[in-house]
């Protein structure tokens, strides 16, 4: 996957993680929040995650 766009999914995952608990919080929605958590959990696994090339 290109750079560029790898960062662009990462920082999109970032920022609906934030904004999922940003509004879980002033809402009280557990859903919400359990949302902000999996998006957050996308991203690690994104930061991590080695490339395969060969």
């Amino acid at each position: 996957m290109v750079s560029w766009m790898r960062v662009a999914i990462l920082a999109a995952l970032i920022s609906a993680a934030i904004g999922c608990y940003a509004a879980g919080m002033a809402k009280g929605a557990a859903g919400l929040i359990i949302i902000g958590v999996l998006l957050e959990l996308a991203f690690w696994i994104g930061v991590f995650k080695q490339s395969r090339r060969s």
